[in-house]
């Protein structure tokens, strides 16, 4: 899953004009809120929310430009590792603003896509720290600054994003969660 953007980055350069592929690396904590971690004594799910750290990269294909607006596609992957963690692919519109003599660049973009999750179960018949794995469908709405340091160079200064994910797989007791995410990192500009 870590090779997907540099995947898309490689079959989709040669359709792009000069200058226009962006590919990034973040830190990349998110809060998944509502994910299964064993049964309550009734039988029920029982829950948690948690944050994990990860890492993220990715890269944008910024095909419309439009004055200082830029239309693009965007391509993510990030990994959260641990027992308690998660793997997310996204791809999605992005929309950037690129004023002329302003050196922070704000972005914003609605993405879909896949994530994995696995949590340490504590309330279960199985032994305490059994993993327990979940698949979901996913979307997230995300937002961010941009500082162009030098011109093939930025820091991403912030970006928040918050979504959803659908179960489509997992035990029968797994639900849909909830995604916060926080993240920081650095910008290439081809």
């Amino acid at each position: 899953m870590r090779f997907l953007p540099l995947l898309t980055f490689l079959l989709a350069a040669p359709l792009a004009p000069a200058q226009i592929v962006s590919v990034y690396g973040t830190f990349a904590p998110v809060r998944i809120s509502n994910l299964v971690n064993g049964s309550t004594s009734t039988g029920a799910a029982s829950t948690t929310s948690l944050w994990t750290p990860g890492f993220g990269v990715g890269a944008t294909f910024n095909v419309i430009p439009l004055g200082p607006i830029r239309l693009g596609l965007d391509v993510r992957d990030s990994e959260k590792l641990g027992n308690n963690g998660s793997d997310l692919i996204l791809a999605g519109p992005r929309l950037d603003v690129h004023l002329p003599f302003i050196k922070l660049h704000p972005y914003l973009q609605a993405s879909g896509g896949y994530l994995r999750t696995r949590t340490s179960l504590i309330n279960s018949p199985l032994p305490n720290g059994t993993q327990e794995r979940a698949n979901f469908a996913a979307y997230e709405v995300l937002g961010g600054i941009d500082y162009r340091a030098i011109p093939f160079f930025d820091l991403r200064l912030i970006e928040i994003g918050g979504g959803q994910g659908y179960s489509f797989s997992g035990s029968a007791s797994t639900s849909n969660v909830s995604l916060f995410t926080i993240s920081t990192g650095v910008v290439f500009h081809f």
